[in-house]
C-alpha cells in the first residue's frame, strides 16, 4: 500500500480489550490489528489519554501489537486538546446523564480523530449511538466528525 494510501487510526481501548476475547469478536480484532500491521502502511493514533487507557484495558495480544507499532514507528502522537465549543455542544444536546457520559469519555477519540485523519476504530456501539442521536445538535457546530 502506498503512503498516499495510508491512513491514521485512532483506535479505541475496546478493540485493545476484546483482542483477548474468546470467539468470533477476540479473532476478528486481532485479526484487524495483523492486517493493520501486516499489510497496511496505515499508523495509530496514540495520545496520552488514549494511551492511558489502552495500557488499562489492553489484553497482552494488544499490548505486543502496539509495541510491534512502536517499533516499526508508526505511531503518530499528537498534541490534542479539549474542545471547548463540542463539549457545550454535547452539554446542551440535553442527553441523559449515562449517555453525556459515555459522550464526555470518548471525546478523546473524536479529537484526536479530527487531528489527524478523522478515523475511529471502536467496538463501543453504546458510545456510537448516542452520539448518532445527537449528531444533528452536535453537527450544527459545524466541528464534528461524524
Amino acid at each position: 500500500m502506498s503512503s498516499a494510501e495510508s491512513k491514521r487510526l485512532v483506535i479505541d481501548a475496546s478493540v485493545a480489550t476484546s483482542t483477548g476475547e474468546r470467539g468470533q469478536r477476540g479473532e476478528l480484532c486481532q485479526t484487524f490489528l495483523r492486517i493493520m500491521i501486516d499489510r497496511t502502511s496505515h499508523r495509530l493514533v496514540m495520545t496520552k489519554e488514549i494511551g492511558a487507557e489502552w495500557d488499562i484495558h489492553s489484553h497482552p495480544f494488544a499490548r505486543r501489537w502496539r509495541r510491534s507499532m512502536n517499533a516499526k514507528r508508526r505511531v503518530d502522537r499528537p498534541t490534542v486538546n479539549r474542545d471547548p465549543i463540542l463539549t457545550q455542544k454535547i452539554v446542551r444536546a440535553n442527553p441523559p446523564e449515562k449517555a453525556l457520559a459515555a459522550m464526555e469519555k470518548d471525546m478523546r477519540l473524536i479529537e484526536a480523530a479530527r487531528a489527524t485523519d478523522n478515523r475511529i476504530v471502536s467496538l463501543d456501539d453504546t458510545a456510537r449511538r448516542f452520539f448518532a442521536r445527537h449528531q444533528k445538535a452536535l453537527a450544527n457546530s459545524g466541528r464534528f466528525c461524524g
